[in-house]
């Protein structure tokens, strides 16, 4: 059926306070951002946000439901890279390739929204107010524990690694770096992503030390 020129404009309407309280989301996270601001960003008035939206807990609903994680992200590019390659990957290249897509993305946020999002995360007391983003911060260690099954599924790293632990050490590191970087006011690199995906998992037979300096000369090449 056909729409309307009023059900066309309702829905734009409703993409531009999604796309614009997104990205204002990401920029300044959850507690300082008001309905008011999310208004002004999208270029709208609160009541137009009122018309759409019933709270700003039914924003950020409608927001994950629109924007939802793909998932295997992180594995599809492995797997890309690998086919690339024409070999497989070793577990140096893997970590180096996940780094250099997770801080693409971070660089160029929203490109992936939802993580970005998650890396953003508001303080705990908000965060036990809006369960969307629980949520959103659960599919973020969803997505980082398929990445270490992959590495498993491989044999890169050893068998008895727990994907769902490391995952959640992974995304913990992986927030307090850029945290940290607002905090002391220096920029997040290319080297601390690339160790928060590495330092954690240790290969069998190798020593931990030399594989994690070998990292840090590799990951020097890419500043």
């Amino acid at each position: 059926m056909k729409k309307n020129k009023f059900q066309m404009k309702r829905e734009a309407t409703f993409e531009r306070f999604i796309d614009a309280g997104l990205n204002l989301l990401i920029d300044r996270a959850y507690d300082p951002v008001s309905v008011e601001d999310i208004s002004r960003a999208a270029g709208y008035s609160k009541g137009a946000f009122y018309v759409h939206f019933v709270s700003k807990e039914d924003f950020l609903n409608l927001l994950l439901e629109k924007r939802q994680m793909k998932k295997k992200i992180i594995i599809g590019y492995l797997d890309q890279k690998e086919q690339m390659a024409v070999k497989p990957l070793t577990l140096d290249e893997a970590a180096k390739h996940a780094a250099e897509l997770l801080y693409t993305y971070y660089l160029n946020k929203p490109s992936w929204e939802i993580a970005s999002f998650a890396m953003n995360m508001p303080t705990y007391k908000v965060l036990q107010k809006c369960k969307t983003y629980v949520r959103l911060y659960e599919l973020w260690v969803e997505e980082n524990a398929l990445y270490i099954k992959w590495l498993k599924e491989r044999k890169l790293i050893d068998a008895c690694i727990d994907p769902e632990y490391t995952a959640k050490i992974i995304c913990a590191v992986l927030d307090g770096i850029i945290k940290q970087s607002y905090v002391l006011g220096q920029p997040v690199t290319f080297r601390s992503f690339l160790d928060a995906l590495s330092v954690f998992i240790t290969p069998e037979r190798e020593p931990a030390g030399p594989r994690i300096l070998k990292s840090f000369s590799e990951s020097e090449e890419h500043q």
